[in-house]
């Protein structure tokens, strides 16, 4: 990988400052590039004398012809002219400061930040924010007058004008009309499978992710065989429970061990985290450069070790896929009568054959149908009810005196109001472009590359996002069959047990239960630290922090919806945040 840093002084003429392993010069010219194309061969530096030629006939329009993860930015000495542009899905992060002559750009926000003349306050939006779990808007960062670009889009700066915009965007309204339920399958199959192998062409080290789940295991099985193919080995990474405690907590072992009985690579599980989880926390404060809204690269820090003790050069993820290719849906009733679609609607409704509920399932169709039509339009908070998030709100150690100074709990169920949409391709156009999807893949970019690792996402490949969402809604859940394409077209590449199961029965990083159990004295030592801070106590009730904590531990079945597990490690790094600022 190839994270970037630069600092442009756009006066023309004026000395630049250029940190990257891939820059390219030419005249007047010079591109700083974080690129993997994947349908372009050639090595870096033809790739991007190839990128600058683009640039050069196109000019912004270069950007539409790119296929791959990138971030780049291209500046002439000259006139002070600067084009920036950023993959579909933001794979690759590009976060940069605007101040007078003055652009600081990187793929690592502390980097931009430690560049700033004055260092920047944190935005108390941001603050508010992580306190009620909600995700940061796709421009903005924690710091005052340090921005994002947002994916799918170029920052074009010339005659002192700078300007953004969107050179991509999913269409939904796109229909592929094929002849049968085979042809859907096969054509989701060859662009699953390009989509991977894309990702693992002139890898000499590759890695993936391997939780046991659907999308992880495909990843993983079809990486395998191609890997074993051209002679390369696979190192897949799972984390697990440890054995031999006195906990019981149930792990995806199971299923990892049918994957690794079924495809050639070589399975190394993980069971501890790489620090205890206060040293841990502020680790990752220390190079994500504030504290963070989420935190799986936080926990998964051990097995970043590990890939990069095996000298991985590339980790493959399933991560994308419940945003949509493997996502659950239901019959979509209401566009099945809209579409005139008789032949499905009785396929779906006596696939098991005629029975009384079938029946009376018929018959509310035409009412249900026009109830839809009706009250189309307008907005919903879908499954989260106001007794679902006062339950969540509720369980949080908050100051109510802070509370009601920034309706926190207004806040909260805002972030849950959205547009309603009718058509399930709608609907997941919004999914897979809500914030929380590129804060993730900058998160986990940072937390990977201390060890080298370059982070690749074939389930968010461009070709194959756009090909699934085309697809009409009753192959996605047929016969009673959630994720019904996406288990038809992986048949080949994991065993039955995975393709078939319906939920997956354990944590994704399960060891972090033992811990935070294990190192209950450390973590009310730092809490019980920061309760005479006076800036934290107008924020948090510090009384409420053990009964939170001791329903953390037990994770009894009646409290898991409302346990919010995520915002207790995130006040912890606020807690550690603010001590370093003191």
């Amino acid at each position: 990988m190839s994270a970037i840093f630069g600092i442009i002084d756009t006066t023309p003429g004026a000395k630049t400052i250029f940190t990257s392993t891939s820059v390219y010069t030419r005249d007047k010219w010079t591109l700083v590039a974080d690129v993997s194309f994947y349908k372009i061969s050639g090595s870096t530096d033809e790739n991007l004398r190839k990128l600058l030629d683009s640039w050069l006939n196109s000019g912004v329009n270069c950007v539409k012809e790119l296929y791959g993860d990138f971030a780049f930015v291209i500046h002439n000495s000259e006139t002070g002219e600067i084009f920036c542009a950023r993959d579909h899905f933001g794979v690759r992060p590009f976060f940069y400061s605007f101040t007078g002559n003055r652009f600081i750009f990187g793929s690592l926000l502390d980097s931009v930040v430690s560049a700033m003349k004055n260092k920047p306050h944190v935005r108390h939006e941001y603050l508010l924010n992580t306190l009620i779990t909600a995700k940061e808007e796709k421009h903005l960062t924690p710091f005052e007058n340090i921005y994002r670009l947002k994916p799918g889009h170029y920052l074009h700066y010339s005659n002192n004008n700078t300007a953004i915009h969107s050179y991509w965007q999913l269409a939904p309204e796109k229909r592929i009309i094929l002849k049968n339920e085979n042809e859907y399958t096969e054509l989701l199959q060859e662009k699953l499978v390009e989509a991977v192998k894309m990702r693992c062409r002139d890898v000499e080290r590759p890695g993936s992710e391997l939780s046991g789940g659907l999308d992880s295991s495909a990843v993983t099985g079809i990486a395998a065989r191609y890997c074993n193919e051209n002679h390369t080995v696979l190192h897949a990474y799972s984390n697990v429970f440890p054995q031999g405690t006195d906990m019981e907590i149930k792990d995806e072992r199971e299923f990892i061990q049918k994957m690794d009985g079924f495809a050639p690579f070589n399975l190394h599980t993980i069971d501890h985290l790489s620090r205890n989880i206060t040293e841990l926390l502020q680790y990752i404060i220390g190079f994500q450069g504030c504290y963070i809204q989420q935190n799986f690269s936080v926990l998964c820090d051990a097995l970043y070790q590990a890939a990069g003790r095996d000298q991985v050069q590339v980790l493959l993820s399933g991560f994308g896929g419940d945003e949509m290719v493997s996502a659950r849906t239901s019959v979509q009733w209401n566009e099945l009568i809209r579409n005139r679609e008789w032949r499905i609607i009785c396929e779906e409704l006596f696939h098991n054959g005629v029975t009384p509920r079938n029946l009376f399932r018929t018959a509310r169709l035409p009412i249900n149908y026009l109830k839809w039509y009706l009250r189309r339009g307008g907005y919903t908070t879908g499954v989260f009810t106001r007794e679902l998030l006062d339950k969540r709100f509720s369980n949080i150690p908050l100051n109510p005196d802070f509370v009601l100074e920034n309706n926190l709990r207004q806040r909260l169920g805002d972030q849950y109001i959205r547009e309603r949409r009718d058509f399930l391709a709608m609907r997941q156009v919004d999914r897979i472009m809500h914030p929380h999807l590129p804060q993730r893949l900058e998160y986990c970019y940072a937390a990977a590359s201390q060890y080298g690792i370059e982070y690749r996402y074939p389930l968010l490949d461009v070709d194959l996002i756009e090909t699934y969402l085309a697809f009409p809604s009753w192959i996605k859940q047929r016969h009673g069959i959630n994720r019904y394409a996406f288990r038809q077209a992986i048949k080949e590449f994991v065993p039955e047990a995975i393709r078939l199961r319906n939920d997956k029965s354990g944590s994704t990083i399960p060891q972090t239960y033992y811990c935070l159990a294990k190192e209950g004295d450390q973590i009310r030592e730092l809490i019980g630290k920061a309760s005479q801070s006076p800036t934290l106590s107008m924020i948090f009730d510090f009384s409420k922090f053990r009964t939170w904590y001791e329903k953390l531990v037990k994770r009894a079945p009646e409290d898991q919806n409302f346990l919010m597990p995520g915002a207790f490690y995130s006040y912890l790094m606020m807690m550690i945040f603010e001590e370093n600022q003191e």
